[in-house]
């Protein structure tokens, strides 16, 4: 499903894809954008042999410390480090986690993308950065592993202090996600929680007036359903199935 919205959206090529770590349900559509689309670098934390590696371009391994900076945005790699490859953690905790900052003139917003980061590596990478400038602080946080039970520590929660928790699950999730337990955690922490089953998409801006974000099912009730002129009868599509004005919406 992401190859068409990014066809819908006019790209026609990707200047970096990441891939968190090694799970299919994080890199199952990266064959197919890899073979549709040029793609000028590829990060991961995939181990050396996977076979994404060969059908990409030349791979740079996502490693803590790593930044960069696209039209005034601001991305920096925050985990893991090169030690934790020579540990040889279990996947989720080699996810790459990035943290991006607006390039809004007085905005200063974050989203914290966490991957499947577990609670042992939540704490560790609270500890690194505590007391640190580039604290973890951020507006946005993408809940780690979808709102499992082994993260979404107290500890990060604290650190990190999310104005917006994002899950990303299955509508009703075989695996429980996010657990309620979780929910609450972020509940009593003050984050309004969007997750996916009910929401949709969402999208957000980071220069928004504020810092609310839109649900495509809010935005269009039936969105999976096009009324083009054919389908749309004489007199326009049904008033409960009518496009709403126009927004604007970006990350």
């Amino acid at each position: 499903m992401l190859l068409p919205l990014l066809r819908s959206l006019g790209v026609r090529r990707l200047g970096i894809l990441m891939l968190s770590h090694r799970d299919s349900d994080h890199v199952g559509g990266a064959a197919t954008l890899l073979q549709a689309l040029p793609v000028g670098e590829l990060r991961s934390s995939l181990e050396p042999g996977h076979p994404l590696l060969r059908v990409g371009p030349a791979e740079v391994r996502c490693e803590a410390g790593q930044g960069w900076t696209w039209d005034g945005v601001r991305f920096d790699m925050l985990h893991p480090t090169a030690p934790h490859f020579e540990a040889g953690l279990k996947s989720n905790n080699l996810s790459c986690v990035l943290l991006i900052t607006s390039a809004a003139t007085g905005s200063g917003r974050r989203a914290l993308l966490a991957g499947d980061l577990e609670a042992e590596q939540e704490r560790a990478l609270v500890k690194r950065h505590s007391g640190m400038p580039g604290d973890l602080r951020a507006d946005v946080l993408l809940v780690p592993h979808h709102g499992s039970k082994t993260s979404s520590s107290a500890e990060l929660l604290a650190a990190v202090r999310p104005a917006t928790a994002l899950v990303q699950a299955g509508y009703r999730s075989r695996f429980g996600h996010p657990a309620p337990v979780v929910l609450a955690r972020y509940q009593a922490a003050g984050a309004v929680v969007v997750a996916s089953p009910a929401c949709g998409a969402w999208r957000w801006r980071s220069d928004a007036a504020t810092a609310d974000g839109l649900c495509e099912r809010d935005r269009r009730r039936r969105y999976w359903q096009d009324h083009g002129p054919a389908s749309s009868g004489p007199e326009g599509p049904p008033a409960d199935e009518a496009a709403p004005a126009d927004k604007e919406l970006a990350f």
